[in-house]
């Protein structure tokens, strides 16, 4: 059985709905792990969120739908695509655990024209706005997107590195390559100019590889990598790469990354943008220590704060918007209400209680309603996987 095969079983066997994938070859890091005889932490904390979605949205036909959808669009990605459809089921499931407290809608389709003064409305989208999820609370909508906090740079290298290393098996060398001080790239410069830029880099490593070269400095439009190459016998394959990480300057350097997310931002209920990380599509973030609770909260703080005083338009900083929007950067900072960090610890969780590490943080900037506050919004959270929730800050005495 094939690793889609096995996907499409799955679907089947849990939710009695019957996907079809074209391409029954296909596999990624994702359902590779699905379709093993022995079972590891991650097909089997895969296997039971499936099962809990599938009892709490028992008889919501619609819904259900929608999941068994995401899971083929996993079974259907290439490589790190499965990175987005994988994190709306991690963060569906780990609302789901506190829908004691409230009911949760997916996916909500918004008609624009109830929506004339939202970001998207004001952007010239037409028709409507799409938003994964709901929490329907006593007096209160929170609408919140998903989406998964993938490394952009780190899975452009990873297909140049393969590249680069079955060109030189061709020539008879056997090479790894590397690169060193990711944390320092700012994610504007890596998001409008790296792929662009990524032809080029293909091309000086084979000339670099073909000289026999150890190291190669690349350097185009802000951009600067120190590319390390090892030459050896395949059993004995070892690149030793170094990375300066510091969690705020890394907030430094995606302080602009929640622009991109305006057109999700409806105009008169609360919108939150909820970021899951997983450490198989993203391996920037080390988790030592308080390493990502301290960059989630100075990355947070920028965007409440330190784009609020930024009243140039959001087209300079994001290809988003359109010129002629008007939108400024403050206001898109003002139109998010918060935003929610989902670690998913699949990979080595033993138990459903440890199966997230969430950071909650809340915008005291808010404007389009009175903002949320820890006061308000924690109320929903207390039950037995509260212990999952690290940090809850609505930055009452730290908005300055």
């Amino acid at each position: 059985m094939t690793d889609v095969e096995n996907i499409e079983k799955i679907i089947h066997d849990v939710f009695g709905v019957e996907k079809r994938i074209k391409n029954k070859k296909n596999t990624n890091s994702c359902i590779s792990p699905l379709n093993k005889a022995v079972k590891n932490y991650f097909a089997f904390n895969f296997l039971n969120r499936l099962y809990r979605l599938q009892k709490r949205f028992s008889g919501r036909d619609a819904e259900t739908n929608d999941i068994c959808e995401k899971i083929k669009n996993i079974g259907e990605a290439k490589e790190h695509q499965w990175a987005g459809p994988y994190s709306e089921l991690v963060a569906l499931d780990f609302y789901s655990e506190f829908a004691e407290f409230f009911d949760i809608s997916y996916i909500n389709i918004l008609p624009i024209s109830h929506h004339r003064n939202s970001i998207a409305a004001r952007n010239g989208q037409k028709g409507v706005i799409d938003i994964d999820l709901c929490l329907h609370l006593k007096h209160d909508l929170i609408f919140t997107d998903v989406k998964s906090f993938n490394c952009v740079h780190l899975q452009i290298f990873d297909s140049i590195f393969e590249e680069i290393e079955e060109f030189a098996s061709k020539i008879g060398k056997s090479v790894l390559v590397g690169v060193d001080n990711l944390s320092e790239i700012d994610y504007r410069e890596v998001k409008n100019h790296l792929g662009i830029e990524k032809n080029k880099i293909r091309r000086d490593l084979k000339r670099a590889v073909s000289e026999g070269q150890k190291n190669l400095i690349y350097e185009s439009d802000g951009l600067k990598f120190d590319f390390k190459i090892n030459y050896s016998s395949p059993k004995s394959s070892f690149l030793s790469t170094v990375k300066e990480y510091s969690p705020f300057a890394m907030a430094e350097s995606y302080r602009y990354k929640f622009l991109d997310y305006g057109n999700k931002l409806v105009d008169n209920e609360y919108s939150l943008i909820t970021i899951v990380r997983n450490p198989w599509f993203n391996e920037e973030t080390v988790d030592f220590g308080d390493f990502n609770n301290i960059f989630y909260r100075s990355l947070s703080r920028r965007t409440f704060m330190e784009l609020l005083r930024i009243d140039g338009d959001a087209s300079d900083f994001s290809k988003t918007y359109s010129s002629a929007s008007g939108i400024s950067v403050s206001e898109v900072s003002r139109s998010l209400a918060g935003i929610v960090f989902i670690d998913d610890n699949s990979p080595s969780s033993r138990s459903q209680k440890g199966l997230y590490s969430a950071y909650i943080y809340l915008n005291p900037n808010y404007a389009a309603k009175n903002p949320l506050t820890i006061r308000k919004f924690e109320k929903y959270f207390r039950n037995g996987f509260e212990r999952q929730i690290k940090d809850f800050d609505d930055f009452k005495f730290d908005n300055y």
